[in-house]
């Protein structure tokens, strides 16, 4: 157990302007500017003083800080609301965080290195809500715009599009948003003083209006499927409210929603001291659902309370007791997994507690986000979402942005210090710092500590020796072959058995870094001046032209451009989404220089044609020319089906001497084609990043190794033995670490003779 405790300014206070979410909601009252400081990834070494003085001050106990993405860091918003997560059919996760502006998608596959993929914005508003169905998000907010339906079907290739907004019944303000997954069916909360409204999700894309339930204001709610017992296969809301916008006779109505036309109030149930049902989960057996009410710490001084109420018997709820972190904050909103609840509790962060005796939930775990106060204010963590297969829990805080934890318990501490290359030295010496410090009664296995290497021509492991500092460790990379890419990651264990990585999710995911001396760079257009492109061909709109991307995401055009400049190549770049139509758009390159044998060609490209009433049957070709644009070799042609269709940056790169029938020249060009050939299809196309690089390689001569019996001796035996053995390919005889044992290794021992 480990608890760090630094002090922490005080936050000067500044009243921002918020639409509320219901009849004198408390929460805009609160509001303080948002923390502005840098981000913080646990697998970086790159963390700045700043970032590791503010991580300094919160306190903890039994929850590990793997990254921390302030506000200003995820790129929308003034303050941070909900959250919920993603998994890709691919098994990488993605946090959802709302914003005052935006929905942000961050990628938290490895959870010490969260990283921003995209995000879409929306009405402006301190309450934004987010839930997933198979490939769709959903969101809404206080601010209007009823439903907005995001796909994720292309987050791997970090593109989320905003393809619907269904704005169709009562008011355009929405406080929440609930699935059920079984189901298939979509549930508007609050809103005004709505209560639910309800929508299929048969068509995922647009969910269509099926029913409501106006007799009570519902803040909140949890909508389930039953398998089993009296009420299977019978669908059963947990709503969280009361009549006037919430405030009168505030509690949990339990909701038959199975026929949509004809709901039925199965009870209704107020807790003690009841003040504003806020929101609640079920246990897992569905024995239990534990309530938040957020106003009775505010309105009666008690420690943080939250209720547990029996569901068992649906038609006869009662309340069976309470538990609470001992804190005086707020509690908020809670989930439960499995025998766990993790609750996001404001001033006090969030909070776990053990729930194996359902009715005497005990806290294990904490993580305070909020340093220096517990006070009953609506500042802090807002949300949490613990239900990621990899363990990895997330909390999304209105003041300081998003939180990605690890709870296992840590004997020993491990951190980068320093290890991240630009190149890997081909000659082998570049050297990883870390600190390795045991914690919590844990005792390190000094001979597990390595550093893991992976190239195509070598693998192996480094031992980390104790460095200068304390508890510090360091291992340098070996020689390798140039223009190779090393995977690498760090491990140790502890005499308990206890294994960490960095990054914290390795073998999975490592480090990669190429091996070279540098990069020669001949060509580098970000398409923000005019580098000499043309522009032809047959089609009667949709030309290629260069701009900051404006159609807005829509049928299937980029919203923005890969690299971040600003600009880059389209097809018909105009709001309104104006596709290519009635033949071809080709987009040409001047003459460019690519004559490096190493020369290295590379490009970001967007392209869709799996919009209109025609969708994939058209291609987009990438053709190169080694003569100045005399004769033209194909390089790629993209479609008419599968990847690369649908939207969505793809970085492309090809080693020129490796493509069929070019050499590398300085007659180089390069062109691309978007065509429509079929009527009623939907094309859209773009281009960005464009570079022509060439890895440079110094490799020093090596000296020769003690091949000949390992004698302790380098003299002439060895290189005797170098050629008695030359057709072998004993990794010991290559001496200039190319790969191969071959006459280089022989000049290279030659070369060095002298020297060694």
């Amino acid at each position: 157990m480990k608890t760090s405790t630094l002090a922490v300014a005080a936050i000067a206070g500044a009243c921002l302007t918020v639409a509320l979410a219901h009849i004198d909601d408390p929460k805009a009252q609160d509001r303080v500017p948002a923390w502005e400081g840098p981000a913080y990834r646990a697998d970086l070494a790159t963390n700045s003083r700043e970032a590791l003085s503010a991580v300094g001050d919160f306190e903890f106990q039994d929850m590990t800080l793997m990254s921390w993405l302030p506000l200003s860091s995820i790129g929308g918003g003034s303050t941070g609301n909900d959250c919920w997560g993603y998994v890709s059919s691919s098994g990488r996760e993605y946090a959802i965080i709302g914003t005052s502006s935006h929905t942000v998608y961050v990628e938290v596959t490895n959870p010490g290195n969260a990283q921003v993929v995209d995000l879409i914005s929306g009405p402006n508003s301190l309450w934004r809500d987010i839930k997933t169905y198979g490939n769709y998000a959903y969101a809404v907010s206080e601010g209007g715009s009823g439903i907005q339906v995001m796909s994720l079907a292309n987050i791997d290739l970090g593109f989320v599009q905003l393809v619907n907004t269904v704005d169709d019944t009562g008011t355009s303000a929405t406080h929440n948003v609930v699935i059920d997954t079984d189901s298939g069916f979509l549930y508007r909360t609050g809103g005004g003083d709505n209560g639910l409204r309800i929508y299929s999700l048969a068509d995922p894309t647009t969910p269509t209006y099926v029913g409501s339930w106006p007799a009570r204001y519902v803040h909140d709610a949890q909508v389930v499927t039953y398998d089993s017992g009296p009420w299977a296969g019978k669908q059963i809301a947990f709503c969280c409210g009361g009549f006037n916008g919430g405030w009168d006779e505030s509690g949990l109505c339990i909701l038959d929603v199975t026929n949509k036309s004809n709901i039925i109030q199965l009870a209704c149930v107020q807790h003690t001291n009841p003040n504003y049902s806020h929101q609640g989960w079920l246990s897992e057996d569905r024995q239990y659902f534990y309530l938040n009410d957020e106003l009775d710490e505010q309105n009666t001084g008690s420690l943080t309370t939250t209720r547990i109420l029996d569901v068992s018997d649906l038609e006869n709820p009662f309340q069976a007791g309470t538990f609470t972190s001992g804190s005086t904050s707020i509690d908020h909103n809670l989930y439960v997994k499995g025998d766990m609840i993790f609750e996001a509790n404001y001033t006090s962060g969030i909070r776990v507690f053990d729930a194996s005796n359902p009715v005497a939930p005990v806290q294990v775990a904490y993580f305070d986000t909020w340093p220096g106060s517990d006070g009953v204010s609506f500042n802090g963590l807002w949300s949490t979402y613990p239900y990621y297969p990899s363990g990895t829990i997330i909390g999304s805080d209105l003041e300081r942005g998003l939180f990605v934890w690890s709870m296992e318990q840590a004997e020993f501490e491990i951190e980068l210090l320093a290890g991240e290359f630009d190149f890997l030295d081909p000659n082998g010496g570049d050297e990883v710092l870390v600190r390795i410090e045991a914690i919590n009664g844990g005792e390190l296995d000094t001979g597990s500590l390595k550093l893991m290497y992976d190239s195509p021509s070598n693998s192996g492991s480094v031992d980390l020796a104790a460095a200068g500092g304390t508890n510090e460790y360091a291992a340098a990379f070996p020689a390798l072959a140039c223009s190779e890419t090393v995977s690498w990651y760090l491990t140790a264990s502890s005499v308990g058995g206890q294994t960490r990585t960095i990054p914290s999710n390795a073998p999975s995911a490592t480090f990669e870094d190429l091996v070279a001396s540098g990069i020669d760079i001949s060509f580098n257009d970000n398409c923000e001046t005019d580098t000499g492109w043309s522009v032809t061909g047959t089609a009667v709109d949709g030309q290629w032209n260069r701009g900051v991307p404006a159609g807005g995401g829509v049928r299937g055009d980029p919203p923005n451009d890969a690299d971040g400049s600003g600009q880059c190549w389209l097809t018909d770049n105009v709001e309104g989404n104006s596709d290519v139509d009635d033949g071809t758009t080709i987009l040409t390159s001047s003459v460019l220089d690519a004559s490096d044998e190493n020369a290295v060609l590379g490009y970001t490209r967007w392209y869709s044609n799996n919009f209109g009433a025609d969708p994939g049957n058209d291609v987009f070709l990438v053709e190169i020319s080694d003569d100045g644009g005399e004769s033209w070799t194909n390089l790629e042609t993209v479609g008419p089906t599968g990847e690369g269709t649908t939207g969505g940056w793809h970085d492309v790169s090809f080693v020129v001497a490796d493509i069929p029938g070019v050499t590398p020249s300085n007659q180089f060009r390069l062109r691309f084609t978007a065509e429509d050939a079929n009527a009623g299809s939907v094309i859209e196309a773009g281009v960005d990043a464009i570079i022509i690089s060439a890895i440079s390689c110094d490799v020093e001569p090596a000296c020769p190794e003690d091949v000949a019996g390992s004698d302790g001796v380098v003299n002439v035996n060895d290189l005797l033995a170098i050629i008695a053995n030359w057709s072998q390919s004993d990794p010991d005889y290559d001496i200039d670490g190319s790969g191969t044992v071959d006459v280089g290794d022989l000049l290279a021992i030659i070369a060095a003779w002298g020297d060694c």
